[in-house]
């Protein structure tokens, strides 16, 4: 995966200004593919985040979804994927990779296990 240059024009623009003048995120552009690049990528890296409460279910390993989602959004954006982009996950997340064919879920913690006892 080639890593793009900072100082590259963008064709299109990865975010949309809304009424309230908010700069939205246009997640529409990430496809399954996106996503698909995004899991093997952070496979192939000896540093690939350990998960956290969310994971996308990507070749029997668990991957965290933002890591996840923030690869595949620059590289459905023509962005480099050094490019720091800040995101709320939840559930929103979980339901954007799943309406794409992905399994995700999110993981029970030990505080949330006692709680539920």
């Amino acid at each position: 995966m080639a890593l793009g240059s900072i100082d590259k024009e963008i064709s299109h623009p990865p975010f949309t200004v809304g009424l309230d003048g908010a700069m939205k995120m246009k997640w529409a552009s990430v496809k399954a593919h996106h996503v698909s690049q995004a899991c093997d990528a952070l496979i192939k890296s000896m540093v690939s985040p350990k998960p956290g409460g969310l994971v996308v279910i990507y070749k029997n390993q668990k991957l965290p979804v933002k890591a996840v989602l923030r690869l595949a959004y620059c590289l459905a954006n023509d962005i480099p994927t050094e490019t720091r982009i800040k995101f709320s996950s939840g559930e929103n997340s979980l339901t954007l990779l799943r309406s794409l064919g992905f399994s995700a879920e999110r993981l029970q913690t030990k505080d949330s296990a006692a709680t539920k006892s």
